[in-house]
């Protein structure tokens, strides 16, 4: 592509990220101290992303991924509500939850 410097992908991608946090109402949840706690204790005992160990792959988790969205009523600390994803997996399920919720109603 025409004037786009392979260098700077990781800062477009870091800045996306930033923007996106602006409009999201959950984003000072996922910053608190209380978050950041479970997080940390919740990936010390399940290092491994469940979606790739249920295809018999090992891969490092990243994320601590809320199974039933908080945006849907999930629970935000409930540990039955939680599994450790790695960063593909997750931005993969995140982008189905997303699409489902931008599909309009059919109908009426």
């Amino acid at each position: 592509m025409p004037g786009f410097c392979e260098a700077h992908r990781p800062l477009i991608h870091r800045d996306y990220g930033r923007a996106r946090r602006g409009f999201d109402a959950e984003a000072g949840f996922y910053q608190s101290k209380p978050w950041r706690s479970v997080r940390a204790l919740f990936l010390r005992g399940h290092p491994l992303c469940c979606a790739c160990g249920s295809k018999g792959l090992l891969v490092a988790a990243r994320v601590v991924d809320h199974v039933r969205p908080i945006k849907d009523g999930g629970a935000r600390f409930d540990v039955s509500n939680l599994q450790s994803l790695c960063v593909s997996c997750h931005n993969r399920k995140t982008a189905r939850e997303s699409a489902g919720r931008s599909v309009a109603p059919q109908g009426g």
